[in-house]
């Protein structure tokens, strides 16, 4: 197995599925709560104590405003006390959009959360345009981002067309 967890900032994690079910390394690194993006993969450790908030998304969904809020109140209730990781199957679309949600609630601005997880992250990532142009529709820190910048980025950024 390789471990392809990466710290994001302070107490945030990204990782996939197989970095979800390592209780060691999880213990290892102060994780405490476990943000699950996925519809299959299971809570591995919610019967030993591990909190948890299961988002049961798919690699299309959308982030609506309830989402966003379930979110921000469990990082606001665990980031203080422990690490957490968000994770998807493979980390590379679902964990990284919803990191970029928590980091907007921090007060990133939209592409420069984007491009602090891209930078942080192990490998590539690449969230679903849906995805994004739904968090951006959120206008989560007051700030706003057009579709059309979204389109443009992922032309410029991932040679990407629409």
């Amino acid at each position: 197995m390789v471990l392809i967890m990466d710290k994001i900032v302070d107490r945030l994690f990204i990782g996939d599925e197989d970095d979800a079910k390592n209780r060691a390394w999880l213990m290892e690194n102060g994780i405490g709560a476990i943000i699950n993006c996925t519809t299959r993969v299971e809570n591995y450790f919610e019967q030993q104590g591990m909190a948890y908030l299961r988002l049961m998304l798919e690699e299309w969904s959308h982030i609506t405003p309830e989402i966003a809020t379930q979110i921000h109140e469990f990082v606001l209730e665990h980031r203080p006390k422990h690490g957490i990781l968000v994770h998807c199957a493979a980390g590379m679309q679902r964990a990284p959009a919803i990191m970029i949600v928590i980091l907007l609630q921090d007060c990133f601005k939209f592409f420069d959360a984007f491009e602090l997880v891209e930078t942080k992250r192990t490998g590539s990532i690449l969230p679903t345009y849906e995805m994004l142009a739904s968090i951006a529709r959120l206008d989560i820190n007051g700030e706003h981002v057009d579709e059309a910048e979204i389109k443009q980025y992922y032309r410029d950024h991932f040679r990407l067309y629409f």
